[in-house]
């Protein structure tokens, strides 16, 4: 009954009668709509079984309402371009809905918690980035609003923090915590910059400070890793001052279930925070199953198989010491093993006196440019680097004398061939002044004590070599190498296109 009583409300808000026919509120003017080869998708409210006709440019075509009142038109495909108006009549009220200013261009989603609602304003080079917006007229954006949360997908938006916008410093700077997205701004800004302004780029913004990835989840993808809609375990209104029920799925069946039959290119997530730890859906292990189940499951709720999907790796992060936070990046990695999905390392972007918290880092513009170089590569289909060094083998290599007491121990890491780019590079890098060290860690041998020991690191052609001093008696006794594994990383290995080396663990 309550369920019932829920849905009757819930239809109250969604389908206001004030108007004979009207758009999903997830469209409006100044919009972007999905370029060809795909077809846009609009949708609206008019009578029941109304017979209502599509217009814009040179296309005219009718459909029929179903007995809610909903109806819903597949345009033609249309190139890049605009503007343009859509209009959408009924033929029972002979009323009309326009979308004005609309543009043809590549639509992106920009999801995950609180470093990718992060706004413009609280980024390095604030006053800079926000004047510059005024120059990109053809990227257009939008910010879905919060206290929205609800046990069962939506089919529109409950709230939305700012309508469809042409960029400009006002839709840019609209102050901290509220919008724009910087990620999601200078990520949609580089992209439309590198392709030369031909293409306009639309941006959704639709995230929340503090949630977890089991929150963004639908409850197919929750099955995937033997979930269900509420874990008995997991209490509600976790991370949320507003008091809204957040828990499994409920940010998905707000925030991201009205877009679905929408048509898009990718979407972009920085998200991983709140799932660090050891408790229930916590931790790396459960991160590689959900995240990836997540992935996998919008794109087939989008009906789009190809959809790019970039990802932030974590930024440095003082946390509780340990491993717990660098265990959570390579969870977060798993996803790489699913087609056209793009990471963009954040591990070396660390900002201990961020005024945010060190959680918070500042430098928004690097994780722009390296989400969008991702999807150059892997969406526009660019022949370039997109990424940093990742691990593929390590094996011990010598032991050699380096007094009588002490020998020395080295261990050859080799890196799996198209992240190398044109070559590795050593840069400085340290554990920030005043940091305790338990949270910092670059090169590092672990002996057969099960102690890790700080260790060197050199580049030698297209591999690392790590070594370090030891007791004699233990020079043979190397079981594990790993680098940056720890809440702050200490990266000094590159690739010459100045992407960082990705922290990994291995055992021997």
């Amino acid at each position: 009954m309550a369920d019932v009583l829920y849905l009757l409300v819930l239809a109250l808000i969604v389908y206001p009668t004030s108007a004979a026919i009207r758009f999903s509120n997830v469209f409006g003017d100044n919009m972007v709509l999905q370029r060809a080869p795909q077809r846009a998708v609009v949708w609206g409210y008019s009578t029941p079984n109304d017979m209502v006709t599509v217009m814009f440019d040179n296309f005219k075509d009718n459909t029929t309402a179903d007995s809610s009142g909903e109806f819903k038109m597949q345009l033609p495909e249309t190139s890049a371009g605009g503007p343009m108006d859509i209009m959408a009549q009924s033929h029972a009220s002979k009323e009309q809905a326009m979308l004005k200013n609309v543009m043809f261009g590549d639509v992106f989603f920009c999801s995950g918690q609180s470093n990718m609602q992060f706004t413009v304003p609280s980024a390095f080079n604030a006053s800079e980035e926000i004047a510059k917006a005024n120059n990109y007229p053809h990227i257009r954006v939008m910010t879905v609003g919060q206290k929205t949360a609800s046990p069962m997908p939506l089919t529109e938006l409950k709230t939305i923090e700012q309508s469809w916008s042409v960029a400009s410093n006002m839709a840019i700077g609209g102050g901290n915590w509220s919008y724009f997205s910087a990620v999601c701004w200078l990520f949609g800004r580089d992209l439309y910059d590198t392709m030369g302004g031909k293409v306009p780029i639309g941006l959704v913004s639709t995230n929340w400070g503090g949630t977890p990835v089991q929150d963004w989840s639908s409850t197919a993808a929750l099955a995937k890793c033997n979930q269900t809609a509420r874990d008995p375990e997991v209490p509600a209104n976790q991370n949320n001052v507003d008091k809204v029920d957040l828990g499994n799925s409920q940010l998905y069946n707000a925030m991201i279930a009205p877009f679905l039959p929408m048509r898009a290119v990718g979407a972009i997530w920085y998200q991983g925070e709140s799932n660090v730890g050891s408790g229930p859906q916590k931790g790396g292990n459960y991160y590689a199953c959900q995240f990836s189940a997540m992935i996998a499951d919008w794109r087939d709720k989008f009906m789009l198989e190809n959809m790019y999907f970039g990802f932030v790796q974590l930024a440095p992060w003082v946390a509780g010491g340990g491993t717990l936070v660098a265990e959570l990046r390579t969870g977060q990695m798993a996803a790489l093993k699913l087609p056209m999905v793009g990471m963009a390392s954040a591990a070396d972007l660390g900002d201990l006196h961020s005024p945010f918290g060190s959680v918070h880092p500042r430098d928004k513009q690097t994780v722009g440019e390296r989400l969008s170089t991702t999807a150059r590569a892997l969406l526009y289909k660019e022949n370039i680097v997109y990424q940093g060094p990742i691990f593929a083998s390590a094996q011990i290599q010598s032991t050699f004398e380096v007094s009588d007491d002490f020998a020395g121990t080295s261990v050859v890491v080799k890196f799996q061939p198209d992240t190398i780019g044109s070559g590795l590079m050593m840069k400085a890098a340290s554990c920030p002044e005043g940091l305790d060290p338990k949270h910092c860690a670059g090169f590092e041998l672990q002996t057969s004590d099960q102690m890790w020991h700080n260790a060197k690191g050199t580049v030698e052609g297209e591999t690392v070599v790590i070594s370090m001093a030891m007791e004699e008696f233990e020079a043979a006794t190397i079981s594990g190498v790993r680098y940056g594994y720890a809440d702050w990383p200490i990266l000094t290995v590159y690739n010459k296109e100045g992407f960082p080396a990705i922290p990994f663990t291995h055992s021997f």
